[in-house]
Order: structure tokens, then sequence, then C-alpha cells
């Protein structure tokens, strides 16, 4: 059942949970852990919970489909706000970064918000069912 109906959602989730905290590490290096300990755990915690509800879903658990929704809107939530921080550091002309690094964000955003919506259409729908 929530195979094939939710693939985007689940094989977005796979994706992004790796990413996130594949690209911060990356993108910051492993001694951020001891600087900035919060920027480099939220992404952790976002990936986890990604694959866990990637994880539920494909195993079918009876939580798993709403565990993917709370996933996905939390992790819509945490790149949103490093979006618009991103984009106006960026406006200003104070940003650090390559441009490359708002272009990535607002991808891995835009990917949250297409799998958040259609994971929650998704449940509305079973529900109305």
């Amino acid at each position: 059942m929530g195979r094939q109906e939710m693939r985007f959602e689940v094989g977005a989730a796979l994706a992004v949970g790796v990413l996130l905290p594949a690209l911060e590490t990356v993108r910051r290096g492993v001694g951020e852990w001891a600087v900035d300990f919060t920027t480099m755990f939220e992404d952790y915690v976002a990936g986890a919970l990604l694959l866990t509800g990637a994880w539920a879903v494909r195993r079918e658990r009876k939580w798993g489909r709403l565990f993917l929704v709370v996933a996905w809107s939390y992790v819509t939530g945490m790149m949103s706000s490093s979006v618009w921080y991103q984009l106006e550091e960026t406006v200003r002309g104070s940003v650090s970064e390559p441009p490359v690094v708002l272009v990535v964000k607002g991808s891995l955003w835009g990917a949250c918000v297409l799998a958040l919506i259609s994971a929650f259409r998704f449940i509305m729908r079973d529900r109305a069912a």
C-alpha cells in the first residue's frame, strides 16, 4: 500500500536524509562539531527523522506515513529559515560562501516543500477513503 503510492516522498526522504548531514559536513568540516554543535546536530536530526520515516513507510508501519509528514514538516521549517537567512546575506553582500550554496539550499528547500505537500495530500486522501 504505502510503497506504491508514496514513492516521491519516500525516495526524497532517503535522498535528503542522507544529503543534509553529508552536505553540511562537507560544507563546514568535521571540526565544526566543536565550534557550532547545534548547527551540525540539527542536520543530523533532520536526516535521521527522514530516514526513519522512509523506513517506516517502506515497512508499512501503521505510524509511518504520519511520521513522514512530521519529519517533512520539521525539515521544511529548518530549511526555510536557512534559505531565508542565506538569501538575506546574499542580497546584502555579506555572505562569505559562493552563490552555489544558495542554489543548493533553495533546491533542497523546494524538494522539502513538494515532499511535504505531497505526503500531506496522501494522508488526507487516505483518511477520506
